[in-house]
């Protein structure tokens, strides 16, 4: 009933508004923008499906045409994204994101606080180039066989269990900060940003935001969790993680050449400037970087005799689609809504009010990307909140992405609830967490998270902006 209630509510209160209002250009984007915001926050129907109903109704109802709102869809940040999947998908395909998470894991020891550093750490770098999903997915049943070893009374395993398990999670949620591609509202942001205000954010200059950050998140997520773990040693655990790096055997030539491939990619991505400086390549951007790897993925040979390429079109399947045309979706009502002249009377309504600190405004952005986000979908969050924050900042006189950055680091700081992200969705399904303890200690890391979103993203705009 409920579903039923959610699926019917976006398409009434569009009628609702279309049949009361007066029929002008902004009354129509506020009726569509009022059922996809339903359907997105109720999550009734998949995210994706959602975002195609612009290009249903927006020609329509005369507020563009289908070529116009079909253009978004196609944008390149879909292809930056689209590029980042395929890389991830050798990646996976191939096993090298096991080796590396074991590898890491191996190094840092095998005393109770190392092992949760190996965990936070292996399980943030992949999450940095694959998605978080995929990320989790991969090292739960590491952790669950290391936790089957671990030599220690029923309360103690209870605790360390829910410990090691939520903090993969959330490694998971913050490593997708700390690069252009680890999240889908990193690059929502970029779109909107380039569509917008004709600007751009290159990777080399995400870093330098999302690094510290993340960094700075997993330092305290670390710290709170390593106060409240019960001492170990694991014993004949570090025979797991060998046997399961023997398993793995030695890297075969698929492997090597993806290895290859990624660390390339990287490169180029961090050094781009310097490429078009050095060979004049003024078209070069980061979707051509990922483009190229793509292709290169699925030309180069795997070196085993009858597989053929690295890729095969096939592998696609396990590709996400829906978030490539989500990204669509959220570029065209955005546009729409700025050609409305919406943005104009909030940024007039606005500049009425008198919030003058833009700490606090800061603080107010950071506060609703990072607790709005475990009720909502990020990716629609920020999607649906970035054109009322430009407003704001035109109205505040503050560069956009000022106020821009603490929503959309924010929204990847869901830590309290198993419905708010995938990951943490994942590793609940163990059986081994409870959601009052999981509430109680991510409200914590959330209130941590405000502190060092709304401090950096003030600190950054004096050296960013």
């Amino acid at each position: 009933m409920k579903r039923l209630i959610s699926l019917i509510a976006g398409p009434l209160a569009f009628t609702i508004i279309e049949l009361i209002c007066q029929d002008e250009l902004l009354i129509h984007v506020l009726a569509v923008l009022s059922w996809m915001l339903i359907w997105w926050m109720t999550e009734v129907v998949n995210l994706a499906v959602t975002a195609l109903l612009p290009l249903i109704l927006f020609p329509l109802l005369e507020v563009s045409t289908l070529k116009e709102i079909s253009v978004n869809y196609s944008h390149p940040i879909v292809f930056l994204f689209f590029g980042g999947f395929v890389l991830a998908l050798a990646i996976e395909k191939w096993n090298l994101h096991k080796r590396i998470a074991l590898s890491i894991i191996q190094k840092t020891g095998i005393k109770s606080r190392q092992v949760l550093l190996g965990f936070m750490i292996a399980t943030a770098f992949l999450s940095m180039w694959i998605s978080n999903t995929a990320t989790t997915i991969m090292m739960l049943p590491i952790a669950l066989s290391v936790l089957n070893v671990i030599q220690v009374d029923k309360k103690q395993s209870n605790t360390i269990g829910f410990l090691l398990l939520v903090s993969i999670a959330w490694s998971a949620n913050i490593g997708g900060i700390m690069t252009l591609i680890g999240t889908p509202p990193n690059l929502i942001l970029l779109g909107f940003l380039r569509e917008q205000l004709s600007r751009d954010i290159t990777f080399a200059n995400w870093l330098l935001i999302g690094i510290p950050t993340g960094v700075a998140l997993l330092a305290v997520t670390y710290f709170v969790m390593s106060r409240f773990l019960p001492s170990f040693n694991l014993f004949d655990g570090e025979n797991v993680i060998e046997q399961e790096l023997a398993g793995l055997g030695r890297m075969s030539k698929p492997e090597k050449r993806v290895a290859v491939v990624f660390l390339l990619t990287a490169l180029a991505w961090i050094i781009r400037p310097l490429l078009v400086k050095w060979f004049r390549l003024d078209a070069l951007t980061d979707t051509h970087v990922a483009l190229m790897c793509a292709v290169v993925l699925f030309v180069l040979p795997s070196g085993e005799i009858g597989d053929g390429r690295i890729l095969k079109w096939n592998d696609t399947s396990k590709l996400a689609w829906g978030i490539l045309i989500l990204f669509g979706g959220g570029l065209a009502l955005a546009s729409a809504i700025n050609n409305s002249g919406a943005l104009t009377l909030i940024e007039n309504y606005l500049s009425s009010l008198d919030i003058s600190s833009v700490l606090i405004m800061i603080a107010i952005i950071a506060f609703v990307g990072i607790f709005v986000t475990e009720l909502v979908s990020n990716m629609a969050l920020v999607a649906a909140t970035l054109p009322l924050i430009l407003a704001i900042s035109k109205s505040l006189h503050v560069d956009f992405l000022v106020l821009a950055l603490p929503l959309t680091l924010g929204a990847s700081c869901a830590f309290m609830f198993p419905m708010a992200t995938p990951p943490n969705a994942i590793v609940f399904s163990s059986g081994k967490i409870k959601i009052e303890k999981m509430a109680r200690f991510g409200l914590l890391i959330n209130a941590m998270a405000f502190v060092i979103i709304t401090l950096s993203s003030y600190w950054l705009r004096s050296f960013l902006f």
